[in-house]
């Protein structure tokens, strides 16, 4: 894919500058605006016919709309900026729909499964290393608590994984 020149960049942010687009969805759209222009170019388009395109668009109109349905939408309160979580704060003039602010808000319970997931398996891997080795299997011996501990870390880890990503097929009744 073609990339824009820092000249190129400069046309489309003049445009939004000239249609009144508000600081907080600047980078915002000019990101967007680029993105299209990159698709056009790698279309076989020159640049001005791609920003004549990209212009239509992105019309004093559309920005005007897109300032004030985003600014109300996006901005928090003082009540809500002390509630909130760092990644709310982080996330707060930026589309949360891409997936990085689902990634963040999920990875304390991912980072713990696979912590459990991992010693589950470990420990379930040196029980049986361990009977082979003894050449029987006891399951009140220590390589069969072991056993036991990493298939309860194992199941808790997929179970819970099981149940967060389809709640509403498998809940438990009240």
């Amino acid at each position: 894919m073609k990339k824009l020149t820092p000249e190129q960049l400069t046309k489309l942010f003049n445009h939004l500058i000239r249609n009144n687009t508000n600081d907080v969805l600047l980078n915002e759209l000019l990101d967007h605006l680029a993105c299209e222009a990159e698709e056009y170019l790698w279309k076989g388009y020159n640049f001005d016919l791609a920003l004549e395109k990209i212009t239509q668009d992105a019309n004093a109109m559309a920005v005007k709309y897109l300032s004030q349905t985003y600014q109300h939408d996006i901005a928090m309160t003082d009540e809500q900026l002390q509630n909130a979580s760092l990644d709310d704060i982080v996330f707060e003039f930026r589309n949360k729909a891409y997936g990085a602010y689902d990634l963040r808000q999920s990875y304390p319970f991912a980072l713990r499964s696979a912590l459990i997931l991992g010693v589950g398996l470990f420990l379930m891997l040196m029980a049986f290393l361990s009977g082979m080795a003894q050449g029987s299997w006891n399951f009140f011996s220590t390589s069969g608590a072991m056993w036991m501990i990493g298939l309860s870390g194992v199941a808790y880890a997929v179970g819970t994984w099981f149940f967060k990503k389809s709640p509403h097929n498998y809940a438990l009744p009240a």
